[in-house]
């Protein structure tokens, strides 16, 4: 009987659909689940039996899960403005018991000694929210921009003179990063009485992302961007760079401190070689990086996970992954 693993995303999932594919290509049998809320999901949490859609989870021993839902306690929602916050609430207030049971679910088989990659905990609101993040990065040895985050106009415009070129970004959210305008935002700063606003010193320097599976990192990748501070929204390709052993030895031990066995970091590597951390994503989206440095993602992730699930070792699972090789 094949190894199985269980692949939890939204319906119709490019991604999962190929990790699977990666799973199956590999000689294990992927299971993959629909984990949308308000859909015809049935879980079922007893001493001797665990669940999903009549699925017994007995022999599943690693389970890998998007970031994209359900919106399970104790993560704050990735909103833009007063409009979409409403809908937010008014959908949580719905759906608090489906996320209970959800959460209760993963947390279940976590505590049976299965791989949950990764559990919908901490992590996704050190994603959202970066205040505390940034603080947890300083105390482990990581380099962190220069932030404010404030509702007070004064506190703003003193820190603005300080840095000298600052960003501004949402103070929690997926929204987009630019620069701050004499002419836009500094004659404006009384209107973050209304809203915490996110400040930071501008880093100069190539935007990189790091992608980790176990205890390695497997690629990372500048982003060719140009000059545009926020690298998503003009990306003209990548390309292959390897870390310095020193960085690449303190974003896996910051990752793991993070709870998380995969994720993608993005961070700006300065001139001197040192890089300044901006995120960690623990469910993070890797369609963009093109079919070549995905399908390596991909194979790291299920090597890792099959791994487990044939050893329940994450260090024999570790030592199947290997790292991107550039070939010449």
């Amino acid at each position: 009987m094949s190894v199985k693993v269980a692949l939890f995303a939204n319906k119709d999932s490019k991604q999962i659909n190929e990790i699977a594919e990666m799973v199956k290509t590999q000689g294990a049998e992927p299971i993959v689940f629909d984990i949308q809320i308000g859909g015809a999901n049935t879980v079922l949490i007893t001493e001797d039996n665990v669940s999903w859609n009549g699925t017994d989870f007995s022999d599943i021993n690693a389970i890998h899960i998007r970031c994209t839902a359900p919106r399970t306690l104790p993560t704050l929602p990735p909103v833009l403005n007063a409009a979409s916050y409403c809908e937010y609430r008014a959908g949580f207030l719905r759906e608090q018991e489906y996320n209970a049971a959800t959460h209760a679910f993963f947390e279940h088989l976590s505590c049976l000694g299965k791989l949950v990659v990764n559990p919908l905990t901490s992590a996704y609101l050190d994603h959202d929210s970066k205040s505390q993040f940034y603080a947890k990065l300083d105390t482990w040895g990581g380099l962190t921009p220069q932030s404010l985050m404030t509702t007070c106009p004064d506190t703003a415009k003193q820190f603005l003179d300080e840095v000298g070129e600052a960003i501004v970004k949402p103070a929690i959210g997926v929204g987009s990063t630019r620069m701050v305008t004499d002419d836009y935002d500094k004659i404006r700063l009384n209107e973050l009485r209304l809203c915490p606003t996110l400040f930071q010193e501008r880093i100069k320097g190539d935007t990189i992302r790091i992608h980790i599976v176990g205890d390695k990192v497997v690629l990372a990748l500048k982003i060719l961007s140009g000059d545009f501070i926020d690298s998503r929204t003009s990306i003209k390709g990548f390309e292959y760079i390897k870390l310095s052993d020193e960085e690449e030895k303190l974003i896996v031990s910051s990752n793991r401190k993070l709870g998380l066995h995969y994720a993608a970091w993005d961070a700006i590597l300065r001139e001197d070689g040192r890089l300044v951390y901006l995120d960690c994503n623990p469910g993070p989206f890797v369609m963009w990086i093109g079919e070549k440095y995905r399908s390596h993602v991909f194979a790291q992730l299920a090597s890792y996970l099959i791994g487990y699930a044939e050893t329940h070792s994450i260090d024999e699972a570790t030592k199947r992954v290997v790292r991107y090789i550039q070939k010449k």
